[in-house]
């Protein structure tokens, strides 16, 4: 049975700190996501100033971070949202073009493949004119029993 779109995810439980996702984080980004199709999902952000790294681009750590949460949440919605957690094994980005302060992003994330316990993702961070500015792709490994 597919899984319904336009679904919107929330991390929302009180032990969750996650810098990305969490809605109790208060110095975090506090992402929430929506499901786009049956193995993808985006956000939307827009950085403030304090998070730039050359003056005015979003520092490349924070768009790793935005990307690390897009393609760790397709990965979840993609298998079943209340069973395992994900962690990330591996993670590569192409900063293609600035990512600016300021400026409404649309981050996506998409499962791509399932080889046994790891799955494969492809992300990007597209800008306000839609123009992709980085790309990612990364490695999750799942994990039994959530340990």
């Amino acid at each position: 049975m597919d899984k319904p779109m336009d679904k919107i995810w929330v991390n929302d439980f009180p032990e969750n700190r996650c810098f990305g996702c969490s809605p109790h984080n208060e110095r975090g980004l506090q992402l929430t996501f929506l499901q786009t199709g049956p193995r993808a999902i985006e956000t939307r952000y827009e950085a403030p100033e304090h998070v730039c790294g050359a003056p005015g681009v979003i520092h490349g750590g924070i768009q790793a971070v935005l990307l690390d949460e897009a393609m760790g949440m397709a990965a979840r919605v993609s298998a079943d949202p209340d069973g395992p957690w994900f962690v990330t094994a591996e993670l590569e980005l192409k900063y293609r073009k600035p990512a600016y302060v300021g400026k409404p992003l649309t981050v996506q994330g998409e499962l791509i493949r399932v080889d046994g316990k790891d799955h494969f993702l492809e992300g990007r961070i597209i800008g306000p004119e839609g123009e992709i500015l980085t790309t990612a792709w990364s490695r999750w490994r799942q994990l039994r029993n959530n340990t």
